[in-house]
Formats: C-alpha cells, sequence, structure tokens
C-alpha cells in the first residue's frame, strides 16, 4: 500500500519541494493586482482596421470598391453636411453608390444600429453585394457602446465588408 503525504506537506526534511515552490510562484504571479486594462477602443480600432485591410488588399482587387455613406443626424438636424464631410473623404478613394441616414434625438440616445431603418437598409445592400463597405464620420454613428458596436463590425466581417471611418475610435 502506497502512503501520500497529506496535501501541503513538505519533502522529507522539512524543505518544500519544487512542486510546492513553484505552485507558491504561480499564487504568487496570479494574485489580484492593479492590472492595466487595454483600452477597447483600440482592439475595436484593430479589428475595424483588419476589415478594411482584407477588403483593400483582397487578391483579387481590380475594381475601385463600392461604398455607402452612412450618418446619424440629431433631432431635426440636416445630414447634409455630414455627407458633404463623407463624399470628400471618399473622393478618389470609393466608388459612392448611396447615401442613407437616421434620426435619432441624442447621440448617446440612439436606438441600438439592428434598429434603425437606413442602418438596415446599409446592412441589405452590402448583403446582396451592391456595395463593399460603409463610410462614417465616426464609430459613434454606428454605435458609442462597445458592445453594440464590436456586434456590427462582426457582422461586416462576416459578410467580407467594411467599415471605414473619418474620426477613428482612438480619438
Amino acid at each position: 500500500m502506497t502512503h501520500l503525504p497529506p496535501l501541503g506537506a513538505t519533502a522529507a526534511g522539512g524543505a518544500p519541494g519544487w512542486i510546492d515552490q513553484d505552485n507558491e510562484m504561480t499564487r504568487w504571479m496570479n494574485q489580484a493586482q492593479n492590472r492595466v486594462q487595454p483600452d477597447p477602443r483600440l482592439r475595436l480600432m484593430r479589428l475595424r482596421k483588419n476589415l478594411l485591410r482584407t477588403a483593400v488588399e483582397g487578391p483579387s482587387r481590380t475594381r475601385t470598391l463600392r461604398v455607402i455613406l452612412y450618418t446619424l443626424a440629431i433631432s431635426n438636424s440636416d445630414p447634409e453636411p455630414d455627407f458633404a464631410r463623407l463624399r470628400t473623404y471618399a473622393e478618389g478613394v470609393w466608388d459612392v453608390r448611396h447615401e442613407f441616414h437616421d434620426t435619432a434625438s441624442r447621440l448617446d440616445g440612439a436606438p441600438a444600429p439592428q434598429d434603425r431603418n437606413g442602418w438596415l437598409a446599409v446592412r441589405l445592400l452590402l448583403r446582396q453585394g451592391a456595395a463593399d463597405g460603409v463610410i462614417a464620420v465616426s464609430r459613434d454613428v454606428i454605435s458609442p457602446d462597445d458592445a453594440l458596436y464590436e456586434r456590427e463590425l462582426l457582422w461586416f466581417g462576416d459578410h467580407f465588408s467594411f467599415v471605414d471611418l473619418i474620426i477613428p475610435e482612438s480619438r
């Protein structure tokens, strides 16, 4: 019959064995500390830029990528200044096919993207292959909520589309 020492027992002679020392080191390294958490905006920006890079650098890209301009107008404001800014940004780089906008009472109080008619039209055209991507002024136009914004980016990735922004997430 084999005799096993109780848990936490040391090796013969009272000195801790190597496994005990290793376990102690692991506990020390994994203890709760004030760790610096990465900025989620940078992670989301990397995800968006990877989608854009995949679209632009695709091996079979022989044509100018077709885009949809999208903006979110606040209350009864005119979306035309945003569209003018988007057109200027896209000029000479992208082939602008459509322009859509939605209206919200406040930018941070806007409905979720999947509850907006203009955004749903953008997604429909992308799914049908009528465009390759969407350009917006900032990510807040899509969603200021990180989880909703990430969900939209993942949808774009699943549909081989991209999002380009005039103002990147890191600002």
